[in-house]
C-alpha cells in the first residue's frame, strides 16, 4: 500500500521551529528542544536561513538598529536560539511589532544577522577584517552570542591580529 508524504515549505517549517523553542534555553548546544538536539534545529534554520533572511512577508518583527535607516526583518527562531540578548527581547516583542535596539556598532551588524540565518562561517569570517575586528568583537559581546560564534572571532584574531603584534 503506498504512503503519502507532505513536504512542508519553507513558511511552514520555520514556525514548527518557533513552536519547540523552549524560553529557559542556554548557550549549552548539547541541550535538546523537544528531545532533538540544538544544533540540529541549527543546522535546520541554517539550511532555510537564506530564504528567510530580510523576508518582510515571514518575519516575526521589524528591527531597527539604531544608526542604520533601513529595517531589518527578523524571524524570532534564528535569533533566539543563538543570542540571550535576543531571547530576553523577544519575550515582550509580538508579532508584526517594530523594535528598535541600539548596538555598540551598527555598520556591523548585517553579516553578523545574516550569519545568524545561513550559519556560514567562511563566509562571516571573511567579512571580518583588520579595521573592524573589534567592532564586531564588541557586538558579539553585547548581542551575548553562542560559544560557537565566538569561536570564529577568536580565530580571526588568532589568525590575523595575533600574529601581527
Amino acid at each position: 500500500m503506498p504512503t503519502t508524504s507532505s513536504i512542508l515549505t519553507n513558511d511552514q517549517c520555520v514556525p514548527e521551529f518557533e513552536n519547540m523553542l523552549v524560553s529557559n534555553l542556554n548557550h549549552d548546544h548539547s541541550q535538546m528542544i523537544n528531545e532533538i538536539p540544538i544544533t540540529y534545529y541549527l543546522e535546520k534554520l541554517h539550511e532555510l536561513g537564506p530564504s528567510f533572511f530580510g523576508d518582510k512577508l515571514t518575519a516575526f518583527a521589524e528591527l531597527n538598529i539604531e544608526g542604520i535607516d533601513a529595517p531589518f526583518y527578523v524571524h524570532k527562531e534564528y535569533l533566539v536560539v543563538q543570542s540571550l540578548f535576543f531571547r530576553e527581547i523577544f519575550q515582550n516583542i509580538n508579532d508584526g511589532d517594530k523594535v528598535t535596539i541600539s548596538i555598540p556598532s551598527p555598520e556591523t551588524f548585517a553579516p553578523i544577522l545574516e550569519f545568524l540565518y545561513d550559519g556560514d562561517a567562511q563566509k562571516w569570517y571573511n567579512s571580518i577584517t583588520m579595521n573592524n575586528y573589534y567592532s564586531v568583537w564588541q557586538n558579539v559581546e553585547f548581542l551575548e552570542l553562542t560559544t560557537e560564534i565566538k569561536d570564529i572571532c577568536l580565530t580571526f584574531y588568532q589568525n590575523e591580529i595575533e600574529p601581527r603584534k
